[in-house]
């Protein structure tokens, strides 16, 4: 009898354990791998983000748990495994993601540009590199496999009950402090700040909110938002009148009162009062200079004017001293990679990821270089040398205005193929659409010789210039870096040669901007290049300090430019040197050569250096720590300051508002032809 008594209690301490497991090893395993993959991401510093993600985890846990405790004891533990598994290898994804091309992934990108799969060289190289972060993510998969047992999970309704009322009380908490705090604005702002929505939800939240939006985009609304900037004009001239001057704009005539009165959406009569409101650039001593002449611009793939040098690149730096010489241009990063760099570049707008290349392809983009040049008479053409639709370009390139579009697969044929693919080849293969053409034209190539990996195996353009960087005095990392760059070189140069040949060196310029900072290289290299501290260097601002290169042979001597800018700023700098008519007002940048404060947007997309931190001739502002340091040529009053940095705020507010919605309600439409003619003209 007593044998028997033990053997019952022996029994039911074995239930009680079964029945612990429903209460904490679910909970417990992705805790572990919310809180271990937070820390790859951001480190280990107190926030709420740590809070955010830990109530995330034991609420996704608690909620698995009560579902699970419905099925037969079998499935328990296979369902358990698999969904910790896809749970592991997603977020390898992530972690791998952004060691490689440190920013976040995201849902909404899936299949624009299969940036893993379609370099499976980084993708290979990156696991490599962190096959503990792979091994920690799946290790709840392998864990689990041994603390279930064989009993069912929670059979107790009791447990389920207490489950399902601590997972859903979390879960109100959660979504109580997303929407009626101050972090709203992150969470429905997530296309814009991912990296502020990893910092402060974590992973599986970011990544649920991502996915909702992919599944159900939605837009931000902001009808009924009166905010305007404050020096406004109301858009019925081109010139303002004072005592002293009269000074013209780069507007076009149009009836904003009308085409407000004509619009029923709030959202996009809420737009067209603030481009009305908005300060148009003037015309200036630089409008014109360059009329009528041929324009060839490059995006330049990972490209840092730290490479430029006399002997190394006399092309580049020719080019680079004995133009226009732009000494505060700073390239941010958008979230979006190489995709959403040339979208900034091509368009005078920014967004915030790789969508927005696809999505350009189904708009009127009215602010596109290739448009404003094609409407003004010229002709264009675009070339890439990658796939010719990867990013889909082969859609959006010619609804950019560049109707001869080739890359890789559809008319752009090289001599050889490799990876990655020579710019020099590029050029051969194009030139002579253009060379020989009775118009001016305008060329847009999208370069990828400087793409990393930055080794010798593995990257052909470094092989191939590897005898030209050996004996530099640098690394072993940095000197493949630089090989890559020498194929830029090797382009331009050609370029150059073929035009003086054809006698139109002298009328064609030169104009060439990164589509992002080098950032494959290791933090190590980057701090050799750059020649900065490699503590917390992704947060230092100078590393994306860069060179917006702008050139032509007939200018007689160079022209330095104090003024702060970046790439939203290029097409109506180059619209105003080469007289196009357009409309200032409806593009996110501005002529740098014009009047006016001017302001460097500085996007690290890190945890800790922050998004749209800036710079003007005042100062710097970091976002991330809400700071504020005045210039040597701060002419502000220490009680001016506060005033000063809201209002620089609010205007990068409204910039980022509105040029996203730019894209995302096609607004061009509502307000041009696709001419670039006005859809309602001011008689």
């Amino acid at each position: 009898m007593k044998k028997r008594r033990n053997n019952r209690l022996v029994y039911m301490l074995d239930e009680k354990v079964n029945h612990s497991h429903g209460w904490w090893i679910l909970p417990f395993l992705l805790l572990f791998m919310e809180l271990i993959g937070y820390y790859y991401l951001f480190g280990f510093n107190l926030n709420y983000g740590w809070i955010f993600s830990a109530i995330t985890a034991i609420s996704f846990g608690l909620i698995i748990n009560v579902i699970l405790s419905f099925m037969p004891r079998v499935a328990q533990k296979i369902v358990a495994v698999v969904l910790l598994l896809i749970l592991g290898i997603y977020y390898s994804v992530v972690l791998i993601y952004y060691s490689i091309f440190h920013s976040f992934f995201i849902w909404q990108t899936i299949g624009l540009a299969n940036d893993v799969t379609q370099f499976y060289r980084e993708a290979i190289d990156g696991i490599i590199a962190n096959w503990y972060k792979v091994l920690t993510s799946l290790l709840p998969a392998i864990l689990v496999c041994f603390l279930i047992g064989h009993k069912k999970i929670q059979t107790g309704w009791i447990n389920k009950l207490i489950s399902f009322a601590v997972s859903l009380a979390l879960s109100f908490f959660l979504i109580y402090n997303m929407n009626y705090t101050d972090n709203n604005r992150i969470v429905s702002h997530f296309k814009d700040d991912t990296s502020s929505v990893y910092k402060h939800y974590g992973i599986i939240t970011s990544s649920l909110i991502d996915l909702q939006q992919t599944i159900f985009p939605s837009q931000e609304s902001f009808g009924g938002d009166n905010q305007v900037i404050d020096n406004s004009i109301q858009g019925k001239t081109d010139f303002t009148s004072s005592v002293e001057k009269l000074v013209e704009k780069n507007i076009i005539y149009i009836d904003f009162e009308k085409m407000i009165e004509n619009t029923s959406d709030a959202t996009i009569k809420s737009m067209h009062q603030y481009f009305q409101s908005k300060e148009a650039t003037e015309l200036n001593e630089y409008t014109a200079m360059f009329e009528g002449k041929n324009l060839i611009f490059l995006t330049l793939e990972g490209f840092s004017d730290k490479v430029i040098d006399p002997e190394l690149t006399p092309t580049l730096y020719k080019m680079a001293t004995e133009g226009f010489i732009f000494e505060n241009f700073y390239n941010p990063l958008w979230g979006g990679s190489t995709a959403s760099g040339e979208y900034c570049n091509m368009t005078g707008n920014f967004y915030s990821n790789a969508s927005c290349i696809a999505k350009s392809a189904n708009t009127l983009t009215y602010s596109a270089m290739g448009n404003l040049f094609m409407n003004s008479g010229y002709t264009t053409f675009a070339y890439h040398n990658h796939t010719y639709d990867y990013y889909s370009r082969d859609l959006a390139h010619p609804n950019f205005g560049y109707p001869t579009y080739k890359g890789i697969g559809n008319g752009l044929v090289l001599d050889y193929y490799c990876w990655p693919n020579s710019d020099y080849e590029m050029m051969k293969s194009s030139i002579n659409d253009y060379i020989n053409a009775d118009e001016p034209f305008h060329v847009y190539y999208m370069t990828v010789s400087g793409h990393m990996n930055y080794t010798y195996i593995g990257n052909s353009m470094a092989s191939y210039h590897r005898s030209e960087v050996e004996n530099l005095p640098y690394s072993n990392e940095v000197k493949p870096y630089i090989a890559t760059q020498l194929e830029v070189e090797k382009a331009l140069t050609y370029l150059v040669e073929k035009l003086d040949e054809a006698g139109k060196l002298d009328d064609t310029v030169f104009a060439m901007c990164a589509d992002h900072y080098p950032y494959g290289m290791t933090d190590a290299g980057l701090a050799e290049l750059y020649n900065l501290d490699i503590n917390n260097i992704r947060d230092n601002l100078e590393l994306y300090k860069n060179s917006f290169i702008l050139y032509c042979s007939s200018m007689e001597n160079p022209i330095e430019v104090q003024q702060y800018c970046g790439p939203y700023d290029i097409v109506p700098t180059l619209a105003n040197l080469f007289g196009i008519e357009f409309d200032s007002r409806f593009i996110t940048g501005s002529d740098i050569l014009s009047n006016g404060e001017h302001i460097a947007i500085i996007n690290t997309m890190t945890s800790t250096g922050g998004n749209y931190n800036w710079k003007t001739e005042q100062g710097t502002y970091y976002s991330a720590s809400k700071s504020f340091v005045k210039s040597d040529n701060c002419t502000l009053n220490d009680d001016e300051i506060e005033d000063y940095v809201q209002k620089i705020n609010g205007k990068l507010d409204l910039s980022r508002k509105y040029s996203l919605a730019i894209l995302d309600y096609d607004y061009y439409s509502y307000v041009f032809n696709k001419d670039g003619s006005a859809k309602y003209p001011l008689e």
